[in-house]
């Protein structure tokens, strides 16, 4: 009887050990939080009010003529920033890209390629 009590909780000690191994050694398989994305597209988005006050507004403005556009704020994060300008039929003409570590601003006109790429301040 001594020999059946120690083998059977030999067994559940082992089993434990391994199922715990196994849920810690496996930490990529961590459930991911869907708010984390939603807010991440909420900070893309800005209002056409917002983007005037940005520093690469005005370059923008006078390369592109940006007032008769639709802007779009595609990206936004801490090292770049990307607009779109789109026309009444909602297909973008222009594409701005700010890097703001060196303030370069490239605006792309999409039908005939880059028309400006300088530093601004």
């Amino acid at each position: 009887m001594k020999t059946f009590v120690l083998t059977t909780a030999s067994a559940l000690l082992l089993t434990s050990l391994g199922v715990g191994y196994a849920f810690h050694a496996n930490p990529d398989k961590t459930p991911v939080s869907e708010n984390g994305t939603e807010m991440n597209h909420q900070k893309a988005q800005m209002n056409t009010e917002d983007i005037n006050d940005l520093l690469e507004y005005d370059t923008l403005d006078d390369v592109a003529d940006a007032d008769n556009f639709n802007s779009e704020v595609v990206e936004d994060n801490p090292h770049k920033r990307i607009i779109l300008l789109k026309d009444d039929n909602g297909q973008p003409q222009f594409k701005s890209i700010f890097v703001k570590d060196t303030n370069r601003l490239k605006i792309i006109n999409l039908n005939e390629g880059l028309v400006f790429n300088e530093i601004i301040q």
